[in-house]
């Protein structure tokens, strides 16, 4: 037996090639970002995208800078050498410092996916001739060893000082001047704006200053050639409102919404605890969004004109979304049209008919900018289209998402206030047929109302007095009823949500029965099932009673020590669950109310609860909520207290405000019932129920040991 041991290798097919330049470059565009993603990293300070006769296959792409060229070494040892580390040795430009585009060693192997042919012409400072390399792509093919194939290398003249021209000929796909197009926004948008933020320039990434980096797009047709122009950037000073915000290095998230003609100005920091932060794997993120309403220029307050939106608007259908940029460049697909990674259309979809302020990626042209330059935290994948789903990528998402909800909250808000105020003028601009009209149902109301009380029914007013007291009480009862409806709606999506927590416990004991033969522990599951059940008609039993009260339309004078009660039984697996401990302070006994809907207290407390409930979650504390009830004058009082993160004071009135929300809005991926609880019209539709019955609702300082205080006064029911 032979016992010699031969050492032997891997070899590589040529059929490698193919796979490096269409597999991992999928489009034509990220192959032409991948050269001038090269011309960069060499220090160009600008670069000659021109496209020849391509408006058939067969075309010449001819890409020329004026970096710092390749000397023969550089070009054997990094250009042909497949997956080279040398970026990854040398991730730092020598001569302008730049941050290094590529880690991978493919880039260059994107010509085989544009062209057949390649030829590259390099030259240095520092040599005195130039290196001229014709690569043939179409003799990699399988079956042949990929070291067996050659091509020349020549010494020319110089062409300019130093830099690098690659030309592609019989280019593989026709370029028409609307694909050029595409590729020259999708390349100019690789690179982050100068108009960013200053972090480009503190961390060194691309920018478009005169000093660093330029890229000059041209279409040569038959001789005549055209320059593609950039003029995106122009639109964004007409935008309705800026919307922008940073993770800092304690991974706290901070946002401001900006709008000069709504008059707002909010700061507001996402989550409010260090100990336990959202976003405890991002640091350093930044983003900024430029938000439009194309429908509404009267919002802009003369700042654009309807043309203007139009025209911004048939921009928005190619060329809006969040862009995403990580050490200064574009990640793709993130921020194309089709692209919705921050999940905003998905939620605008959801939550179509219930707020009517649009928030989706065709109303904003957004940019994030993250830092990463060992790529540690983000990861690109091996296409180089799009990151790596981790942890940190699904924290970036949620952040996003979620301070672009908030913002559009406060963004309704103010435009809710907008077209009140608008009402209100419009009414002092009425057509003269209309204040007439106006002026003539007021002079009648006058005139009836104001004739002698004492006067027969056959009073010749009586009739038509009467047919309008009629019709004034249905608007009063047709109001209200909508008032109810609405508390009803919000009631019955926390009656869902309750249900679906009891769903999986159900299911659970059910199925365990099943395989049970009735042993000794079976009575223990059954148990529990019963249990689950008692829990689950509790909750039945609360909601039915109040929507069959609403069916009849019956009010009656409501106790509130017992309403309370009853609501305390409703939520107590729900405050084990959460662990909060709840109280009740009972100051007086005949805590009756005038005669009210019983959905309208269930409305009310389940939406101060929910709040709480948020509050509490936010601040990590041990929940507590405290209820005092009493009598104060002719009024029920009721004091709502938690120990939650609090409201700040300047806010305390605006928490009222339809679309205002103190809470942070659900993650993308939560129930539908939850993320349109926290639309910020729960308290508004509670303080409108208040009002109705002459009451009020306030933010007061709480009692000792909690943060935050809702007191409500409610009329006594009087007899």
């Amino acid at each position: 037996m032979n016992n010699q041991i031969n050492n032997i290798g891997f070899t590589i097919d040529a059929g490698l090639i193919q796979r490096l330049g269409f597999e991992l470059v999928g489009r034509a565009e990220t192959a032409v970002s991948e050269l001038i993603k090269n011309s960069y990293d060499a220090d160009a300070t600008i670069v000659e995208v021109n496209f020849i006769n391509t408006d058939d296959t067969g075309g010449v792409l001819i890409i020329k800078d004026n970096g710092t060229g390749m000397t023969k070494a550089q070009l054997i040892d990094c250009f042909l050498r497949i997956s080279s580390t040398d970026k990854v040795h040398n991730p730092i430009s020598s001569k302008y410092h730049r941050r290094k585009a590529g880690r991978k060693g493919i880039g260059r192997f994107s010509t085989q996916r544009l062209g057949s042919k390649l030829t590259v012409i390099t030259q240095t400072q520092d040599n005195s001739s130039a290196l001229k390399l014709t690569i043939d792509w179409d003799r990699y093919v399988a079956d042949h060893d990929i070291t067996s194939i050659k091509f020349p290398l020549e010494v020319i003249e110089k062409e300019q000082v130093e830099g690098t021209t690659l030309i592609i000929n019989n280019l593989r796909e026709k370029w028409s001047k609307a694909s050029i197009n595409r590729v020259y926004r999708y390349v100019m948008d690789l690179f982050q704006p100068d108009y960013l933020s200053n972090k480009s320039m503190q961390q060194n990434f691309a920018r478009k200053d005169e000093n660093l980096f330029q890229a000059i797009f041209k279409q040569s047709i038959n001789g005549e050639s055209t320059t593609i122009n950039d003029e995106q950037i122009s639109i964004f000073d007409k935008s309705l409102a800026i919307i922008e915000g940073y993770i800092d290095e304690n991974h706290m998230a901070h946002l401001k919404v900006v709008s000069e003609s709504l008059n707002l100005d909010d700061s507001i920091i996402i989550n409010y605890s260090t100990e336990h932060p959202a976003y405890s794997e991002l640091s350093d993120v930044y983003f900024k969004v430029y938000y439009f309403i194309y429908n509404r220029p009267q919002y802009y307050k003369g700042k654009v004109s309807s043309p203007e939106l139009n025209k911004i608007g048939e921009l928005s259908k190619t060329a809006s979304g969040v862009r995403l940029y990580r050490n200064g460049f574009r990640v793709l697909p993130y921020g194309e049209v089709t692209d919705d990674w921050t999940q905003i259309d998905r939620r605008w979809s959801s939550e179509s008919g219930t707020v009517n302020v649009p928030l989706s990626n065709k109303n904003l042209f957004g940019f994030v900018e993250i830092s990463d330059p060992n790529g540690d935290t983000f990861e690109e994948t091996a296409s180089r289209e799009g990151l790596i789903e981790n942890n940190a990528f699904r924290q970036l998402t949620d952040y996003i998402h979620k301070a672009l909800s908030i913002a559009r909250n406060r963004i309704a808000e103010k435009i809710t206030q907008f077209k009140t105020e608008s009402n209100e003028d419009d009414y002092t601009q009425k057509t003269i047929n209309e204040e007439k009209t106006e002026k003539e149902l007021v002079d009648t109301l006058v005139r009836l109302f104001t004739t002698d009380n004492n006067k027969e029914e056959s009073d010749e007013n009586y009739s038509e007095k009467k047919e309008i007291i009629k019709r004034i009480n249905k608007l009063i009862e047709e109001t209200g009823m909508l008032r109810v409806l609405a508390g009803l709606g919000l009631t019955i999506g926390e009656f869902t949500h309750e249900i679906k927590q009891f769903q999986p416990s159900i299911q659970g004991s059910i199925h365990q029965l099943k395989n049970l033969s009735i042993p000794a522990n079976g009575v223990a599951i059954l148990d529990s099932l019963k249990q689950n059940f008692n829990d689950l008609f509790s909750y039945t039993r609360f909601f039915s009673a109040t929507i069959s009260q609403n069916s009849t339309r019956i009010k009656e004078p409501i106790d509130m020590l017992e309403m309370i009660d009853l609501f305390r039984n409703t939520i107590k697996n729900d405050l084990i669950t959460n662990k909060i401990a709840f109280e009740v302070e009972e100051y007086d006994f005949d805590t009756y109310t005038l005669p009210m809907h019983k959905s309208e207290w269930s409305s009310i407390l389940f939406n101060l609860y929910s709040n709480s409930r948020k509050a509490i979650r936010r601040s990590h504390a041990n929940g507590q909520i405290l209820i005092e009830v009493g009598i104060k004058g002719g009024n029920v009082f009721i004091r709502f207290n938690d120990n939650g993160d609090g409201i700040p004071e300047k806010n305390r009135n605006r928490v009222f405000n339809a679309f205002y929300s103190t809470s942070t809005p659900a993650s993308f991926n939560a129930p539908q019932n939850e993320q349109l609880i926290g639309t910020g019209l729960g308290l508004k539709i509670v303080k409108d129920i208040i009002l109705s019955y002459n009451g009020s609702i306030k933010v007061v300082d709480p009692a000792n040991g909690y943060n935050t205080c809702f007191e409500i006064l409610i009329p006594r029911n009087k007899n």
